[in-house]
């Protein structure tokens, strides 16, 4: 069998569609990539390691002890295996007689499973079956970190890892439906239950083989990277002493050309057809290809079980429903989440499954109620259920701002306020020759600093997050909560409060908020924030301070401005600053998998007359075939009397785009989706330009004959008053000046979204009919000297924010069972402002 074929066989297994799942057992052969040493070499490197230290006396370092010196001596010793083919075998020989006393034996044993390497790829990939619920209980014999770490990488994804046997009775943890567990079946290094003496690894604890037989009897095997020598496996676990039949199965997994244990060849003898031995390439690449044949396959686990005292943001929101969720944003932010995760896409019919699965919808009293968490998260009125959970933002103690809504909405505002130019100003910059503006801040600590503020503050504590702007030296960050144990433990807290960061040290106070900010790229992983703001700061010879005021019970980070450079004011060292360049592009957060099409006869008009095409949602008609959402057992039910073929041809999405005459209908299908919100929009006096077959476009009329003003909520203020509709004549003949966009759909590689191109209509004294076309050109001239590149970008906010009537985003769709989920801002992209060649002081930047 070869190994592709392995792999197919395995995904089948872990598929969930497999009404079970498998457990894996791994061996010393899985850490070998990480730089963990295989037995054989262990059995090297101890052997070198205790003759330069115990014989040699620590005057030679192990590394420079020669081969023939410590083989030599090794050769002598009475109890050494001297046989090639059996060197592996020495290791619990070498640990008994040479890893004495007990604490010697740890420290060596400690030094030799740290990873040299980074944590595999067959780890991550495994991790990654694990978080999608392919894989639950993972076996194995090491006791390196590999198999945790890569684990605890998937927090706060992975709610909680379960670990088993860490030390001796150490079972505590274990549930045969836990969602993801370790047991440490020959314990961990850290406990001191590592069993590699001859005489520990001859048996494993009663208890825990009792544990795990309902386990191995219930689910298939999967067996990585395992010799099988040892005893207490083979025999005790594997062999006739378990007694177990493994009517599951066991699949033996080992490289090719690799000839199998005498142990393994007894245990296959024994099973008979449910003993498979499957042939791979290794371990990185069994797991790499099988994730990679099960991308975007997850098997729904329900709720994470929750363990000892419910966190805050876990708790169900009191007297709340899904009613008080923005559901529009809570779909866009899932999709984002299961895209960066590899998970499957939720819609909106599977969305409530999603927020189960993931802690933020739970029963209470017989309801399901959104959590804490998700009410802050996607609340569309948060602050009735927390009227704390604002930021209240001053500048020199003026222009106090408070900003509210959900965490999303906080933070996307925030993002923009401190760009701000009282917020972030310019200053020059001193580099080699020359000075060049530049923001005083650098804007990644500034966005690191509030994305802190957001998912760590204690949303238990009635006072609100703060941000106090002194222009010209610093910003000041301030939360309510007092430090965690773990943190005031680890970190190195002065009697003022301060500390310096340390890199990965974390204590999520809010798993929940944590994670979704995590899965949707807000955040960086883990314990790295602060330390990069305390980076940023340094490198712009600026400065961070962190600190948890003694009696105040909060956490305080203040970013200090760069200091002036000689004798000119706002003049600094060389920092490296982000551009972030707006696109008149809303992109598609979600378009729908299928469109179903059905062969009629017949106008739309003329259907309409026939059937109600309400529950079809939006449809058109091309070639004689409608093309809808709708799923083809409700069109067959709609449509029926103006069919002429009883089929509905459903076409996958990536069809549609690879075909061009299809990729083009499609289009034209998006737009009339893009054109349903339009029209919905005519309330506000917008209204689409009639008889225009190409070149699209959308402006405000005016209100009875006259000037409309529109009120919105602009990033730094709200209840801004715009005149979008404006007399530029008082004489006959009176004539507007009216605000629009032309319109299209837009495809930029794999990203689809709706091109916006604002422009000025020119209308006659009724202030919606356009002028003829010659008196409009003239007028469009004329206008066009007063544009700048400033005022397009406020154009472009304003129309975002207008069309998603300030929701983060919209659905488009009118069918339950598919979304067309648009963003409510345009495409932002960051890119770096710095000198391609250093001594090239005539290119300076990157142009964008």
């Amino acid at each position: 069998m070869s190994h592709i074929q392995s792999v197919r066989e395995l995904a089948s297994i872990f598929s969930p569609s497999n009404e079970a799942r498998p457990t894996v057992l791994l061996g010393a052969g899985a850490s070998f990539t990480s730089g963990v040493p295989l037995a054989d070499e262990a059995v090297r490197r101890i052997a070198r390691r205790y003759f330069s230290e115990r014989i040699l006396g620590g005057n030679v370092l192990p590394e420079q002890v020669k081969t023939s010196e410590w083989r030599a001596w090794l050769n002598q010793q009475s109890w050494f295996i001297n046989d090639e083919n059996r060197f592996a075998d020495n290791f619990p020989l070498a640990v008994k007689h040479l890893l004495q006393p007990q604490a010697y034996r740890q420290k060596v044993l400690l030094d030799l499973i740290q990873p040299t390497e980074d944590i595999g790829i067959g780890y991550r990939a495994l991790a990654e079956l694990v978080l999608r619920g392919l894989a639950g209980t993972l076996l194995t014999t090491n006791f390196d970190i590999c198999l945790p770490k890569a684990l605890n990488d998937k927090r706060p994804h992975l709610h909680s890892v379960s670990e088993v046997n860490r030390a001796p009775g150490d079972f505590r943890e274990f549930d045969i439906f836990n969602r993801a567990q370790i047991v440490w079946l020959h314990g961990k290094a850290e406990g001191y239950t590592d069993k590699n003496l001859t005489e520990e690894v001859a048996s494993l604890d009663a208890k825990l083989v009792s544990l795990l037989f309902p386990l191995l009897q219930s689910t298939p095997l999967i067996v990585v990277g395992y010799r099988g020598a040892e005893p207490s496996i083979m025999e005790c676990l594997l062999g006739d002493t378990g007694d177990l039949a493994f009517k599951k199965g066991i699949f033996w997994c080992q490289r090719a050309g690799d000839s199998p244990h005498p142990n393994v060849l007894t245990l296959q003898g024994r099973l008979g057809g449910n003993f498979r031995l499957l042939e791979i390439d290794g371990f990185d690449e069994l797991f790499r290809d099988v994730d990679a044949v099960l991308a975007g396959q997850q098997r729904n686990l329900g709720s994470p079980a929750a363990r000892g005292e419910v966190a805050f943001d876990d708790r169900p929101a009191a007297t709340a429903s899904l009613a008080d969720l923005d559901l529009d944003l809570t779909l866009r932010t899932a999709i984002e989440y299961a895209r960066k995760l590899r998970l499957r896409e939720p819609t909106s019919a599977t969305l409530a499954t999603f927020l189960r699965e993931h802690g933020l919808l739970v029963e209470c009293d017989g309801e399901q109620r959104p959590t804490n968490a998700a009410i802050l998260l996607f609340g569309t009125e948060p602050q009735r259920f927390f009227r704390h959970a604002v930021v209240t933002a001053t500048v020199d103690g003026k222009k106090r701002q408070v900003i509210e809504g959900n965490l999303l909405k906080q933070r996307n505002d925030l993002l923009e306020w401190i760009v701000d130019k009282d917020v972030n100003p310019t200053i020059k910059v001193k580099t080699v020759g020359r000075h060049v503006e530049r923001p005083a801040y650098h804007q990644r600590a500034l966005i690191e600093l509030v994305v802190n503020l957001l998912v760590h503050r204690d949303y238990e504590d009635p006072r609100p997050s703060m941000i106090d702007v002194e222009a010209g030296r610093k910003i000041a960050f301030s939360n309510p909560g007092r430090a965690s144990q773990p943190l005031t433990e680890k970190l190195l807290i002065g009697d003022d409060g301060m500390f310096e960061p340390v890199s990965e040290l974390t204590s999520l106070r809010n798993r929940a908020l944590c994670d979704i900010f995590f899965g949707m790229s807000a955040m960086e992983r883990a314990g790295t924030g602060l330390t990069d703001v305390a980076r940023y700061a340094r490198d712009g010879s600026g400065q961070a301070v962190f600190k948890f005021p003694p009696g105040d019970d909060s956490f305080r980070a203040e970013i200090f401005q760069p200091t002036s450079s000689g004798r000119i004011a706002g003049v600094a060292i060389d920092t490296r600053p982000i551009g972030t360049y707006i696109v008149n592009l809303l992109p598609f957060a979600a378009l729908p998998a299928t469109v179903s099409r059905v062969k009629v006869r017949g106008t739309l008009r003329e259907i309409a007359q026939t059937v109600s095409l309400e529950e079809a949602g939006t449809v058109l008609l091309w070639s004689g075939e409608l093309w809808s959402l709708a799923p083809p057992a409700l069109l067959t039910s709609v449509l029926r009397p103006v069919m002429t073929d009883a089929k509905v041809t459903v076409t996958e999405r990536p069809d549609l785009e690879s075909d061009p005459d299809l990729a083009r209908v499609f289009t034209w299908f998006l737009r009339k989706h893009f054109e349903g919100q339009l029209v919905r929009l005519k309330r506000h006096g917008l209204m689409i330009e009639a008889g225009k077959k190409s070149q699209r476009r959308a402006y405000f009329a005016g209100v009875n004959k006259g000037p409309r003003k529109y009120v919105y909520d602009a990033p730094t203020r709200k209840n801004v008053p715009r005149e979008v509709v404006k007399q530029r004549s008082d004489k006959s003949p009176v004539w507007f000046e009216n605000e629009g966009f032309a319109y299209d759909i837009a495809r930029v590689g794999s990203l689809w979204g709706v091109r916006l191109k604002p422009f000025y209509m020119f209308t006659g004294p009724d202030a919606s009919t356009p002028l003829p076309g010659y008196a409009r050109t003239k007028r469009a001239t004329r206008r066009m000297k007063f544009d700048r590149n400033q005022a397009v970008d406020g154009d472009l906010v304003f129309w975002g924010r207008f069309i998603a009537q300030g929701a983060p985003a919209i659905n488009l769709s009118q069918v339950a069972a598919q979304d067309i989920l648009l963003e409510g801002s345009f495409l932002s992209i960051d890119v770096p402002e710095e000198g391609l060649i250093d001594d090239d002081r005539d290119q300076d930047q990157v142009p964008a």
